[in-house]
């Protein structure tokens, strides 16, 4: 009974996978990938909304607004798809480092929307790390 009025633990960030250009022009360009995260919480939680700022070693690339019921298995990994509108000459200023590396700094900031048995609340996201990249 305390549990189901516990507020959820959030989902913990552990990666930024299957990064990939569709739609590509001058002045916009699609990027998409996949989020991974950790469900920390013993139960299943339901993901509704998130509205994420994404920036890539410390310049600022894209929002990304996704609005869809995303179910979220308890103690389990799970994928957030994420897609976006990017200013070609921002991506490239940050290519060239990024193949030097194959590593960059990514930042997440925002707020997700997730919950259970119809009941939802926000929870803000602050995410900040390196992360490898498989080009």
């Amino acid at each position: 009974m305390l549990a189901a009025c516990k507020q959820p633990q959030i989902p913990e960030y552990q990666a930024f996978e299957n990064f990939r250009l569709s739609k590509i022009g001058m002045n916009e360009t699609v990027v998409s990938a996949d989020l991974k995260y950790f469900n920390p919480n013993e139960y299943e939680l339901q993901f509704k909304r998130a509205d994420l700022d994404i920036s890539l070693n410390d310049k600022y690339v894209g929002k990304t607004v996704l609005d869809t019921l995303i179910r979220i298995p308890g103690r389990d990994t799970f994928y957030v798809p994420v897609q976006m509108k990017v200013n070609l000459k921002q991506l490239f200023s940050n290519a060239f480092s990024m193949l030097l590396t194959n590593e960059m700094e990514v930042k997440v900031n925002g707020v997700i929307r997730i919950g259970r048995s119809g009941f939802f609340m926000n929870m803000p996201v602050n995410y900040s790390g390196k992360q490898g990249i498989d080009w």
